[in-house]
């Protein structure tokens, strides 16, 4: 999105109130038009008609108590399809990777535990509503919360590496080398004591002058280019134990 972009429309259905006038705040302080609802009344009309959004947020809550009243909602309200905007769903149910498939396949493009990060959250916003920042769903992607360094312009720079699959990662910092740029990544994962450095390939990184800048943390998203068995292993297992 640049500036003299269409402003963009965002449904969020929450029924606790806090929550509900948190992420309204939040969204409209990133310059978007926010609708707040805290019934499940308007889904369809804000996914399909005249008053379509560009993404809807939805808390489950509001469409059952279980997996299964869930599911039944959803189907009813037919939300699968490329017509129908992108959806975030929110869920303090701990779901298996099946359910998780099956919300998908109804029409979530995001499950999300309402205990995850807030800024994760809004991370996932940004990948969903500015297709520049790609992200490639056949890989697991795990929050990170841990530091890192790359080498860039002769010298090791400090950052986090906010979000990893095995593919690559997202990685925190507030002056991202450019796009294409070929850079060492090196980082200890949590539970470990060995230094894992890898070859990275820059795949885009935020412009400073977007407003998509102000929704996540500065930084870039990069592609692991080459590692030995034992650091894919060790990422491997890590992803597994974050994503379980």
């Amino acid at each position: 999105m640049t500036p003299t972009s269409r402003q963009k429309k965002v449904a969020v259905f929450e029924p606790v109130e806090h929550s509900r006038t948190l992420l309204g705040e939040v969204l409209e302080n990133l310059s978007y038009k926010v609708e707040l609802h805290k019934s499940a009344t308007k889904i369809s009309g804000r996914a399909r008609g005249d008053k379509i959004v560009d993404l809807l947020i939805i808390n489950l809550s509001l469409l059952g108590e279980t997996y299964q009243e869930v599911t039944k909602q959803l189907e009813q309200l037919n939300l699968a399809g490329d017509e129908v905007p992108p959806i975030i769903c929110l869920t303090t149910l701990r779901v298996s990777q099946d359910a998780r498939n099956r919300l998908e396949q109804l029409g979530a493009d995001i499950v999300f535990l309402q205990s995850a990060p807030f800024m994760e959250l809004m991370f996932a916003i940004n990948r969903l509503l500015f297709p520049k920042i790609r992200e490639l769903r056949q890989y697991t992607r795990v929050y990170g919360g841990f530091p890192m360094q790359f080498f860039y312009q002769n010298e090791w720079q400090e950052g986090a590496v906010y979000n990893l699959s095995h593919q690559g990662a997202f990685i925190q910092c507030e002056s991202p080398p450019p796009e294409n740029t070929r850079l060492q990544v090196r980082f200890i994962l949590p539970g470990t004591n060995n230094t894992l450095q890898v070859e990275a390939h820059v795949n885009w990184a935020n412009d400073p002058g977007a407003i998509q800048d102000q929704l996540s943390p500065h930084g870039m998203g990069v592609r692991f280019l080459v590692m030995n068995q034992e650091e894919s292993t060790s990422i491997d297992l890590f992803i597994s134990e974050r994503a379980s």
